[in-house]
């Protein structure tokens, strides 16, 4: 008899030693719809919302956000997550996340492969070292001694070589890559960042 008394009382402790551990977890909405926080980065040259700061979201509420230049000859580009995506568009939040707009910026060294458009000539592969003083426009020299000028400042990209015949290769700045004429001659090319 003594037996079930004990076993009677400790089931009762057991039960109440979880309800007493839920109750504050309920009270707390613990099992209620979680938030998650987007940060945002908007850096110098680029405007839009959200702006930048710490904001807190639903789970699955919908973000929209659009960047654009203060300077409309420049360009934006945005980063959700390490991903290059749209300057204007929406989010689902399901997670914690970073946002990040800023003005495309292509000075530095990339590596070009340079495609004819007869298959019989092999590409070409090789690096250009693009500087200026701003985003918009600058010089640029290949390694292999050829040089030129480059103008970003119409939402898309134009190398124009200055001594090496007529070469100029105009494309799309965000994902650097087009098309190029020259010597009566045309392909495509394509460039990656060093």
């Amino acid at each position: 008899m003594k037996t079930k008394t004990n076993s009677a009382f400790a089931v009762y402790r057991a039960l109440l030693s979880v309800c007493i551990l839920i109750l504050p977890l309920l009270s707390c909405s613990f099992f209620g719809i979680p938030e998650y926080e987007l940060t945002v980065t908007v850096k110098e040259g680029a405007q839009g919302t959200p702006e930048s700061g710490l904001h807190s979201y639903k789970d699955l509420t919908l973000v929209e956000y659009k960047y654009s230049p203060v300077n409309p000859l420049a360009s934006v580009e945005v980063i959700y997550e390490g991903s290059s995506v749209a300057a204007e568009g929406k989010l689902t939040m399901y997670t914690h996340a970073t946002l990040e707009a800023r003005l495309i910026d292509i000075r530095g060294i990339w590596n070009i492969t340079f495609n004819y458009k007869d298959t019989a000539i092999p590409a070409i592969k090789f690096k250009i070292t693009v500087s200026g003083s701003d985003v918009l426009a600058g010089i640029f020299s290949d390694d292999r001694g050829y040089s030129g000028s480059w103008d970003a400042s119409k939402k898309s990209i134009v190398f124009k070589y200055l001594n090496w015949k007529d070469y100029i290769l105009s494309g799309t700045l965000v994902s650097m890559n087009g098309t190029w004429k020259g010597e009566s001659k045309e392909g495509s090319w394509s460039a990656v960042r060093e």
